[in-house]
């Protein structure tokens, strides 16, 4: 990735916040955010970072099942550059971490290509159960979680069966991006079948599950820097989880926009001023995303990932 398309996402995200501003009472905004209670973020940030620990040892696990060992502090830094990239439509951009296993261990794409799919398909049951322990208290909440669990299934029929595999990868790599990974999926199979079989399973989806909890008591804590009292940890948790998967389904760059106007959309059913929740929203979204991003920027300027595109 080239640093003039990171920047456009960040122009992108900074013009969508400030319309967010526009619409909202600034004087109200200007209020709460002067008044956000420092003493919690040192308590965010430790929840946001001890999440990176939870996914990178779901993805080291992900890998020693594939028969894949990395010393773990070279592990941990491509697992963060992986992260920066989060920010693509459907999170695509963290294919990165498979060009760095490739370029720097002579590991092929073939291998670890599927285990980076197997994150996002755990990632959406982990959100899915996460939504699912707060679903009463949104309404229409339960259509949007049907909608997840019917395409969880979808994908899982997809990977047990090796015909109707190949048949959606010939349809999916006719988009430009993915035709150049055509081949390395195709020899993927059996590594994506072994990701799923039971005793891994259990391992990864529980460490999904342990994941979006942390980040909703992370969600919790702001709302309580911003006084906001009328959500308790599960319906923070629901209303986090559930936000983040409409911005994944719109499929915007790291569901720019939409990710927040569902939060502000769930937390204004609460009582909560409409035009405060969308800022209530962005400020979660800093902590809980944008966070991530620059860390895992700098893990990957450290790294050198933004010359791996020139090389290939």
């Amino acid at each position: 990735m080239k640093f003039d398309k990171f920047l456009i996402v960040i122009i992108i995200a900074i013009i969508i916040y400030a319309g967010f501003l526009f619409i909202s009472d600034f004087n109200l905004a200007y209020e709460k955010i002067t008044n956000f209670k420092i003493i919690f973020v040192p308590v965010i940030l430790s929840l946001i970072s001890v999440n990176w620990v939870v996914r990178f040892y779901r993805w080291h696990l992900l890998l020693k099942n594939s028969n894949i060992y990395i010393p773990i502090k070279n592990n941990f830094v491509i697992y963060l550059a992986g992260l920066s990239l989060s920010i693509t439509p459907g999170q695509i951009g963290e294919v990165i971490k498979s060009e760095f296993l490739k370029k720097q261990f002579k590991i092929p794409r073939s291998k670890t290509l599927p285990i980076i799919f197997i994150e996002k398909f755990y990632d959406l049951m982990g959100a899915l159960i996460a939504s699912i322990i707060g679903i009463w208290y949104f309404e229409g909440g339960l259509y949007l979680i049907s909608i997840g669990i019917i395409l969880l299934a979808l994908i899982f029929v997809l990977i047990l069966s090796r015909n109707i595999f190949e048949r959606i990868l010939l349809l999916i790599c006719k988009i430009r991006f993915f035709s150049k990974y055509q081949k390395n999926f195709l020899e993927s199979y059996n590594v994506l079948r072994n990701s799923l079989k039971t005793k891994i399973a259990l391992k990864t989806g529980t460490l999904s599950i342990i994941f979006w909890v942390i980040q909703g008591v992370a969600v919790y804590f702001i709302l309580l820097a911003l006084e906001i009292n009328q959500l308790n940890f599960l319906m923070a948790t629901s209303a986090n989880a559930i936000s983040v998967l409409i911005g994944a389904l719109s499929f915007m760059p790291g569901g720019l926009g939409i990710t927040e106007g569902s939060m502000g959309g769930l937390l204004s059913l609460h009582g909560i001023e409409f035009s405060f929740a969308l800022i209530a929203a962005v400020i979660i979204r800093i902590f809980t995303s944008w966070y991530t991003v620059i860390v895992g920027f700098i893990a990957l300027k450290i790294s050198g990932g933004f010359s791996l595109n020139e090389e290939n």
